[in-house]
């Protein structure tokens, strides 16, 4: 809404939303350009929903077979993915995971001894993932926003803008003519959110791009076009399921959403991964029917609340952000009723916007502090189980294959890397 109707978009994944979104409200056609956005996310969202539990369940009874040093190949595939995939920067990115696994070593290890508390009593319990988490996202997100002094305003004449049954049926006609549109953004959506930490940005601008290239007429995109909406929208909510996929079947967070999901799981007791679907598969089964019940209310809360909706845009950020600083306060408080989780998120959340401001990746980060210790657990364990050889890290088929295509990845980021420095290099000296 924020992207079609103020040309902001509300979150990253929205951003190639606004290149043809706002273009559109401009020329009065608000309802149109909100009608084919809450019809894309719908359509785009629930058939890779289908598109995720096939995976999840094929790669998670295949994940079964997994030993120690197969979690830990794992572990080193998943660090190399996020040092060569992510936007950031090859150095940043692999700075940002060895930062993110020194975090996760503070407290006991599974010895119970003592590291990197430096005599602090709150820290021998370690850090906590949820308040990490609202500390880096939640309140460097509210520092960021009043620094730009953003006021969510919705201009007189967009606070027309509504959305019927005329307008949804106008967007389900448009987006049929256009099936190789959708298709190609629904798997490049879906297949980004596999990829762990690239996240919606990326797939909406890469199906965006995608679909301007392979028009018939590429000028018109940015002008208000329809196509250029239904890609972006289609793309960034197929990347939702595809991210849940690493972290359903593998235990692997897709982007920061799923990290702060692997902190809801472990505060009851339960590790996503393989183990989940045989053990307790009631709850995957939950996540999946949730995905469904929740992308229908979706679609029913746009067509019946989209009037309020819009007005709630225009209430005043100095109203908002001191209670959901609150809300995050309490929330971190009442995990573990100590007063020094509250310290952490804000403490965190300081750290969260000096490295936002200096475009340091965070979701790098996040995943070595989830898979850390699982990485450390599983190493660990690999050497005590075959008397501290590491021949059957490189002899045991899966193992070995996970090892080959971290070595895989690893490459292909140095040479993204590379080869970018040198082309911006050249674009500085013409």
């Amino acid at each position: 809404m924020s992207a079609a109707l103020i040309n902001i978009p509300g979150t990253p994944s929205s951003i190639a939303t606004t290149f043809d979104a706002y273009p559109m409200s401009k020329r009065g056609e608000s309802a149109k350009a909100l009608g084919l956005g809450l019809m894309s996310s719908f359509l785009g969202g629930f058939i890779a929903i289908f598109l995720m539990i096939v995976a999840t369940y094929a790669i998670a009874q295949f994940a079964l077979k997994f030993g120690p040093y197969e979690y830990f190949a794992l572990g080193v595939l998943a660090f190399a993915g996020c040092m060569s995939i992510i936007e950031g920067g090859f150095i940043k990115n692999a700075i940002s995971l060895i930062v993110g696994f020194m975090l996760s070593m503070i407290g006991m290890d599974i010895t119970g001894v003592r590291r990197l508390t430096f005599g602090i009593r709150g820290l021998a319990a370690g850090i906590d993932i949820l308040p990490l988490l609202i500390g880096l996202f939640g309140i460097s997100e509210i520092m960021i926003a009043i620094e730009k002094r953003t006021q969510n305003i919705v201009p007189l004449e967009a606070r027309k803008a509504g959305m019927g049954l005329k307008a949804v049926s106008w967007a389900l006609k448009e987006i049929l003519r256009q099936p190789a549109n959708f298709i190609r953004s629904m798997i490049v959506g879906f297949v980004t959110g596999v990829f762990p930490g690239v996240g919606g940005a990326t797939s909406s601008v890469l199906a965006y791009g995608l679909a301007k290239s392979s028009s018939k007429h590429p000028e018109k995109f940015g002008t208000g076009i329809p196509d250029g909406i239904i890609a972006s929208e289609v793309a960034n909510n197929a990347t939702i399921p595809g991210a849940l996929v690493p972290l359903l079947s593998l235990g692997i967070p897709g982007d920061s959403v799923t990290a702060m999901m692997i902190g809801g799981f472990m505060i009851h007791g339960l590790f996503p991964g393989p183990l989940l679907f045989r053990d307790s598969p009631q709850y995957a089964y939950t996540v999946f029917a949730a995905q469904l019940v929740g992308i229908i209310v979706m679609v029913i809360i746009g067509i019946l609340l989209m009037k309020f909706l819009i007005y709630s845009l225009s209430i005043k950020s100095y109203y908002l952000f001191p209670a959901i600083a609150a809300c995050m306060a309490i929330g971190a408080y009442g995990l573990y009723n100590r007063i020094f989780d509250i310290w952490i998120v804000f403490i965190f959340g300081l750290i969260g916007y000096v490295l936002r401001k200096i475009e340091f990746p965070l979701v790098p980060l996040i995943t070595a502090f989830i898979l850390g210790p699982i990485v450390e657990k599983n190493f660990r364990q690999g050497l005590a189980m075959y008397d501290g050889s590491l021949k059957p890290l490189f002899t045991r088929p899966i193992s070995l294959s996970l090892l080959i295509g971290a070595a895989i990845l690893f490459a292909l980021g140095w040479y993204i890397n590379v080869k970018a420095a040198r082309t911006a290099k050249k674009l500085a000296g013409s």
